[in-house]
């Protein structure tokens, strides 16, 4: 009888024990009192534990061990690694929401456009809150620090090699990250096209400007044919778009901005290349540039119905020239 009563007293005990482990346990994993949401960016791969430990720090849960303990019975290990990107977790979610959180990280699709330079790509990344305009315009001009195989940088800016797409940016991701996927976008899109540390600079260059003149491939290898053709024989190349750069403000020229801009990316003023890309270019543009076509072109002019027009002579340059004007002034009637 006394051996039974003891079992009876010790498994009293055991239970009692038991239970108030479990009331302790259950405690460590409730709920923090309701509080903002926070991001947390992962820019490399974190340990679960370590993440945890961070949250408790910042008061999103009330104990790292409970919580560890708990992923561990729901399939969560601490060693679980945490893939880079940005997080939203808050005070109040429950130890399995926090958990759930940590595996699914934030997405937003932004759309960088080609055609764009470095400074209006900042603009729509501050909009988007991914980053602020100040911290990607400063880091694009440190490219030591970006060091990408496959892309061979040799600029002094990365302006060029920021590739345009349509990326999965989340909010509070930093600049840092949104430029290392631009080059290793860059890297896989050309890496079959030939890009040296020897031509890139001069290639990115021309294929900037043609991808701010034409949308069409075969276009743009007749135009790149004509900035070749203007080089060899010393004429300036006179293109828009880098007046727009010098000015870095994009919107239809007045006739005074061909004088009035004294930068050296206007074409209308210096002669040559001017001294970088004008925007970041996309394959097509890139592809024309290293293959240009070969003629004896020297001009081109845009219609307004799309149509673009070469010629050879000053003369049939000055007649297209007046098409367009006609066919312009026809559409306003």
């Amino acid at each position: 009888m006394l051996r039974k009563a003891k079992r009876r007293v010790a498994q009293v005990g055991v239970l009692g024990v038991t239970v108030a482990l479990g009331f302790v346990f259950s405690s460590l994993i409730a709920p923090m009192p309701v509080g903002p949401k926070q991001r947390f960016v992962m820019v490399k791969p974190r340990k679960l534990s370590e993440q945890l430990q961070i949250m408790a720090d910042k008061g999103v849960i009330r104990s790292t061990i409970a919580t560890s303990l708990y992923g561990m019975v729901v399939g969560f290990r601490g060693n679980r690694l945490i893939a880079p990107g940005v997080y939203e977790v808050h005070a109040g979610q429950s130890a399995g929401e926090v958990l759930r959180a940590l595996v699914t990280p934030l997405r937003q699709l932004v759309r960088l456009p080609e055609g764009r330079w470095a400074a209006r790509t900042a603009k729509t990344l501050a909009e988007k809150e991914v980053c602020t305009s100040a911290e990607y315009l400063e880091l694009i001009g440190e490219p030591e620090r970006f060091k990408t195989p496959g892309v061979p940088l040799t600029g002094e800016t990365l302006e060029g090699y920021l590739y345009p797409d349509t990326y999965n940016f989340p909010p509070d991701l930093g600049a840092e990250l949104v430029i290392r996927r631009q080059l290793l976008n860059f890297a896989k899109k050309t890496k079959s096209l030939g890009l040296t540390e020897k031509n890139v600079h001069r290639v990115l260059t021309i294929a900037s400007m043609l991808e701010l003149e034409s949308n069409k491939l075969d276009e743009k290898k007749l135009i790149a044919g004509v900035i070749e053709n203007r080089i060899k024989k010393g004429m300036r190349l006179q293109i828009d778009a880098t007046v727009n750069y010098g000015m870095q403000l994009w919107r239809p020229l007045f006739y005074k901005d061909y004088t009035s801009v004294k930068s050296p990316y206007n074409t209308y003023l210096k002669s040559g290349l001017p001294p970088g890309p004008i925007c970041s270019p996309t394959v097509d543009s890139i592809k024309a540039a290293l293959a240009p076509a070969q003629h004896d072109d020297l001009f081109y002019i845009s219609l307004p119905d799309g149509r673009t027009l070469f010629s050879s002579t000053y003369e049939e340059h000055l007649k297209n020239v007046a098409l367009r004007d006609k066919i312009k002034t026809e559409a306003k009637k």
